[in-house]
């Protein structure tokens, strides 16, 4: 059985044992049978006359990694299958803010190749079950693994503790141990696993952010004489990313008369917001300088750029009291206009290195207030999507979760990003995470690989290829949200929407052997045969069947590949 021998505070290593002291605190460790794993918890305590700023503290388990489990903290983040010692260190050299937003631990760009909350690896899993106290990274080493707690700039104060979030681990067969984990892991977490997931539309990838009230009119008109139930607004509305109230000019009525057309169609309202960026440009910024993470040099911290939105938008304080209650009260009024649906982006900000209003919250327990807040303000029962989103601190709180990259109407993407490919939006990325986070749905949320792009034209994707997604889409939960015009759908299309609909395996999953090429995917009535490998083709071979659906009426074909 696996266990540790070793811990890490301030750089200082200790063996592993029941009491031990390093970097100026005391710690105790806990370690119980949790089958077919070890529950290992840590408390630090400061038994010295001054306050004490750990910074991180790591647990040493010693193990034999030969293929690892790569992914970064968020919905986009890099998710790949490599070797411990592929650390692509030309990520070093990458712009501050692209590491940022990608690891929980940017200085780790290059240098070592990570899990961030947990590690997958060809002979076992370690992995935190909580993510609310602060964010983690599992470090592959060529000798095992160091688990690390990132406290960030958190101080313990004489005589006070801290409790870690608790770490397990588990040798064994990699497949039925990511599922255990992540059974765990939503158990500790107090997910929200079981709100049903609406199919819709949604209108970004046809209209980007020169969406029209009319546009939305002309698509809730379709959805609503198909089997659509939900019509989101995307990006594009707003007056000013930060201005969540105010829409933009061409929007007569703003977002509460959009939201009474498309009930008015009898269907439900969706809505896209980033709650924790504010644009240089808006109100938000110009009235509420104070609600801004800082840098050092007093500064607003960049957390995205984009020529759409002006310019550079900076990341929220979230421990701020009056950002909070302008998140809450934001939300309040978005729901009571009829918005039952809420897609929330670039989540990622709230949880920015840098100086907030409370200095002793973590990075992760900044950007839970600020979900939280979200949360309060929609009501329990409105459906939240997170995007963007570091993953550990959103469970319990969101009831759906982005777990890829962006899709896009192309096959790859024609850019490059040093040693971050894998976050460029495309299909192929997307397909590809999508698949290897399959285990996390309905154990965490209900997994969102993004939108279904199904038109014949005004697309650079084959019809293989649309195919292919609906497969990997029905296969992996069914969360099918269209992002065309719906105008340019024709019978064979509504048929696939169909079917994805029907065959749609909205169930726990399980991989059978995450290191196998291809992967197996399977559900209690489906199973889905598809390679992750982003260098390749999905699945390989012509003719292949790519979903099977067996229950009571017998096995059903889904989807099968022909590139003839």
């Amino acid at each position: 059985m696996l266990e540790p021998d070793g811990l890490v505070v301030g750089g200082e290593r200790v063996p592993f044992r029941r009491l031990a002291a390093a970097g100026g605190v005391e710690l105790e460790t806990r370690l119980a049978d949790d089958p077919p794993g070890l529950r290992l918890e840590v408390t630090l305590r400061n038994p010295g006359r001054a306050e004490v700023v750990p910074g991180r503290v790591g647990m040493v388990v010693p193990a034999s990694l030969a293929q690892v489990l790569e992914h970064g903290w968020q919905s986009w983040s890099v998710v790949r299958r490599c070797s411990p010692t592929d650390r692509r260190p030309e990520r070093a050299s990458s712009p501050g803010l692209v590491k940022r937003m990608h690891l929980a631990d940017p200085d780790s760009a290059g240098e070592t190749v990570n899990g961030d909350q947990f590690l997958l690896w060809d002979a076992g899993v370690a992995g935190f079950l909580a993510g609310g106290r602060h964010l983690s990274t599992v470090e592959a080493r060529p000798d095992g693994l160091v688990a690390w707690a990132l406290l960030d700039s958190t101080a313990i104060a004489p005589g006070a503790e801290l409790q870690l979030d608790p770490l397990w681990i588990s040798g064994g067969e990699p497949g039925p141990l990511y599922s255990a984990y992540a059974e765990r892991w939503g158990a500790t977490g107090q997910a929200r696993p079981a709100a049903t997931a609406p199919t819709g539309w949604c209108s970004w990838y046809h209209y980007f952010d020169r969406v029209t009230p009319r546009d939305v009119d002309d698509n809730t008109r379709l959805a609503s004489s198909h089997r659509l139930g939900m019509v989101q607004i995307d990006d594009g509305w707003q007056a000013a990313i930060g201005d969540w109230t105010r829409a933009a000019p061409g929007w007569p009525g703003g977002t509460a008369a959009a939201a009474g057309r498309i009930r008015a169609r009898g269907l439900t309202p969706g809505l896209w917001t980033a709650p924790f960026l504010v644009a240089e440009n808006s109100a938000v910024a110009g009235r509420h300088p104070d609600w801004l993470v800082r840098r050092p040099d007093g500064l607003p911290v960049r957390s995205a750029y984009n020529p759409q939105w002006g310019g550079w938008a900076h990341a929220l304080d979230t421990t701020h009291p009056g950002a909070l209650d302008y998140l809450r009260s934001t939300f309040t009024a978005l729901r009571a206009e009829g918005f039952d649906y809420h897609k929330i982006d670039f989540c990622y900000a709230a949880a920015a290195p840098g100086l907030r209003h409370d200095g002793s919250a973590t990075r992760a327990g900044a950007l839970r207030l600020g979900l939280q807040a979200v949360r309060d303000g929609i009501g329990d029962d409105a459906f939240l999507l997170g995007c963007g989103c570091p993953f550990g601190p959103a469970v319990g709180v969101v009831d759906a979760m982005r777990v890829s990259a962006d899709v896009a109407p192309t096959w790859a993407s024609e850019h490059r990003l040093a040693g971050f490919d894998e976050t460029l939006p495309s299909l192929r990325n997307a397909l590809a995470a999508t698949l290897l986070r399959a285990p996390l749905h309905r154990r965490l949320w209900a997994n969102d690989p993004d939108c279904l792009m199904l038109r014949p034209t005004q697309t650079g994707l084959e019809p293989w290829q649309r195919r292919l997604q609906a497969a990997v889409v029905a296969g992996t939960g069914g969360f099918a949200i269209v992002s065309d015009d719906l105008a340019l759908l024709g019978d064979d299309e509504w048929e696939t929407l169909e079917m994805v609909v029907s065959a749609g395996s909205d169930q726990p999953l399980d991989i059978e052997d995450p290191f196998a090429d291809p992967l197996r995917i399977t559900g209690r009535s489906t199973a889905l045969v598809a390679s992750a490998d982003a260098g390749g083709q999905l699945p390989p071979g012509g003719g292949r069947t790519v979903l099977e659906a067996s229950g009571p009426g017998g096995a059903a074909r889904l989807v099968e590949l022909d590139r003839a």
